[in-house]
């Protein structure tokens, strides 16, 4: 029988949100620690936060994670009803042909549609083996394009993939939108679990939005002062991070599955220059706390990407000590994102 834990993923990879669009997992979010946190509130920009209060001098420790997933936007609906559409957040072009997507409607709806492109026959015939967004576009079966606006899908509407969370071989599990349903569920757990720990440690629980294209939610916490009181002591960024598969490529990173947690200790982006390196202070508290636990640890350096810890960093005058600890995982950024179960509860221990 699979673990709450396991559980809880299920049902938050089942809700819909692609950056902009959380609602739905906000809310589940909200209703499940409400009984739990002595304050519980939305900012302006549609972050999250749970607190539990403490006695004056308590420390000060900040969860943090993102809601939002991949996904894609509409760019237009044509009269014969095929949807345009183009990428949200880091997508390989080729994850798109075939797959079912549920787009959202202006009320909330999710409508079921099909990337599709021409056949392979004629990409052959016209060199289009590899085909880029502008040669694709979703059809909703068989509505045409009014059709298709009538049930409030327009440009501007977005939608994620539609992939049912699932179990595999090997204690390992799949879905949509493990990055990152998997810190959410991660972060629910830590709040609840920390509750015995009242009036010792003053505990805020961040879900952010809008990772995905640009780490903007984070990057608003304390700007907002939406972590009033006492500045925190120390954050944590829980997310996931690309683990090697079972053939070595050369760009592989010698992290993974099965064998632990991640800790990043740099990560760079240059294009944007977004990128953040803890403390090593910080980084020599992650590592002494799961030795005490006995939970096995990675560590890795990467060049190429970012989390929510490059600007929760710098959303504080004069900064924020910020560690990230991630979930190895295998095909980010796909319908079918997998993990095994062994190095989720190994994070949840930590």
């Amino acid at each position: 029988m699979p673990s709450p834990l396991i559980e809880r993923m299920r049902a938050l990879c089942a809700l819909p949100g692609p950056p902009g669009r959380e609602g739905a997992v906000r809310e589940a979010i909200a209703q499940t620690l409400l009984p739990h946190a002595d304050r519980l509130r939305q900012d302006a920009f549609g972050n999250l936060i749970a607190q539990q209060r403490a006695g004056e001098g308590a420390p000060h420790l900040l969860l943090q994670c993102h809601m939002d997933e991949v996904g894609v936007v509409v760019t237009a609906v044509e009269p014969g009803g095929a949807v345009r559409f183009d990428k949200v957040g880091l997508l390989a072009d080729g994850v798109f042909p075939g797959r079912e997507i549920d787009l959202l409607a202006e009320d909330g709806a999710l409508h079921r549609g099909i990337v599709s492109i021409r056949g392979g026959h004629q990409q052959f015939l016209h060199g289009e083996d590899r085909p880029a967004p502008a040669q694709m576009w979703i059809e909703m079966g068989g509505l045409d394009g009014a059709a298709v606006r009538k049930l409030g899908i327009g440009p501007g509407a977005m939608g994620v993939f539609h992939s049912p969370f699932a179990g595999l071989g090997g204690g390992a599990w799949k879905s949509k939108a493990i990055d990152n349903r998997s810190g959410c569920a991660l972060c629910i757990e830590a709040f609840l679990n920390a509750r015995p720990l009242a009036g010792r440690l003053r505990l805020s629980a961040a879900f952010c939005v809008q990772e995905e294209v640009g780490a903007r939610g984070a990057s608003v916490l304390s700007v907002t002062h939406t972590l009033e009181g006492k500045p925190p002591d120390l954050a944590v960024v829980l997310d996931g991070v690309v683990a090697d598969g079972p053939v070595v490529t050369p760009d592989g990173r010698g992290l993974r599955m099965g064998a632990g947690p991640v800790l990043r200790r740099f990560d760079h982006h240059p294009v944007t220059f977004f990128g953040h390196i803890p403390p090593p202070e910080a980084v020599a508290w992650v590592k002494e706390t799961a030795r005490a636990a006995g939970v096995p640890l990675q560590e890795d350096a990467y060049v190429g990407s970012f989390t929510d810890a490059a600007t929760l960093s710098r959303s504080l005058p004069g900064g924020l000590q910020v560690v990230n600890l991630n979930l190895p995982r295998r095909f980010a950024h796909t319908p079918v994102e997998m993990f095994l179960e062994s190095d989720l509860e190994a994070l949840s221990a930590l």
